[in-house]
C-alpha cells in the first residue's frame, strides 16, 4: 500500500510539475519590498531588518529568526492529519513567504510565479532536511514520506492557483493545509491519511517486535 501510494503521488507530482524554474529577478511592476521579503524568507542567512515596516503593520507581527530561518512567529503547520514536529519552523517560514505574496497583491503589485515557487521549494527542502535529525531509520523514513506528501499537497494547490497570490481554501471546516475541495485532491487527501496511518502503525509495530500485515492494517 505504501509503495502504491508513493507511486500515485510521484506520478501526480510529475504530471503537474512546473516546466521550468522561474528566475529570481522580478520584472517591472512587482512590489520590490515583497520581493526582498520572499528572498529573505527563503535565505540561509536572512536579515530581519529587510522586512518593510508597513508589512509589519499590515500583517500584525514582526518576522523573527528561528533556527536560521526568517519566520512568522504566529505561523504553524496546519494539516488534516498530524505532521512531524520537525516541520514547524519550516512551515512558519513558508507562512511568512505567503504573507509576503499577499502583501504584494494587496498593494496592486503581485509577484510573479517565481516567488511562490521559491517559497514552496524552500518548504520542501527544509522539511526533508529536518528529518535528518532523526537517528532511527524507520522514524526518518516516515518523516521523509510525510514531507514528500505535504510538499505535493502544497505544490498542487499552488499550480491550481497559477502560482499567484495565495487564496485561503480548506478541505475541512477549520484550519488546514490549503488543499481544495476538488476531485483528485480529495483522493490525494485520502491517500495521505491512509498511508500515514498505515506507516505509523508499521513503525510502532517494528519497535515493539510485532509484525502487522497489510490486510490487518487495512482492516484496522
Amino acid at each position: 500500500m505504501l509503495a502504491g501510494a508513493a507511486a500515485v503521488l510521484f506520478s501526480v507530482a510529475v504530471a503537474f510539475a512546473p516546466q521550468a524554474a522561474a528566475a529570481e529577478t522580478a520584472p517591472a511592476g512587482e512590489n520590490a519590498a515583497a520581493r526582498v521579503g520572499i528572498l529573505e524568507s527563503t535565505a540561509a542567512h536572512p536579515d530581519p531588518s529587510a522586512i518593510p515596516e508597513d508589512f509589519v503593520a499590515e500583517a500584525g507581527y514582526r518576522p523573527v529568526v528561528e533556527a536560521s530561518m526568517l519566520v512568522n512567529p504566529q505561523g504553524d503547520c496546519s494539516s488534516p492529519v498530524p505532521l512531524p514536529r520537525e516541520f514547524d519552523i519550516a512551515c512558519k517560514a513558508h507562512d511568512l513567504g505567503y504573507d509576503m505574496l499577499r502583501y504584494a497583491g494587496s498593494h496592486g503589485q503581485p509577484l510573479g510565479p517565481w516567488a511562490r515557487q521559491a517559497a514552496d521549494a524552500a518548504l520542501d527542502e527544509r522539511m526533508h532536511a529536518s528529518c535528518l535529525t532523526r537517528g532511527d531509520a524507520l522514524d526518518r523514513a516516515g518523516c521523509e514520506f510525510m514531507a514528500g506528501v505535504a510538499a505535493t499537497f502544497v505544490d498542487l494547490n499552488s499550480i491550481r492557483q497559477g502560482y499567484g497570490v495565495p487564496v485561503h481554501e480548506t478541505l475541512f471546516d477549520g484550519p488546514s493545509l490549503p488543499i481544495v475541495r476538488y476531485t483528485g485532491f480529495g483522493l490525494l487527501a485520502a491517500v495521505f491519511a491512509g498511508t500515514a496511518t498505515f506507516f505509523g502503525r508499521r513503525v510502532r509495530a517494528a519497535r515493539s517486535g510485532v509484525r502487522i500485515t497489510t490486510a490487518r492494517a487495512v482492516a484496522l
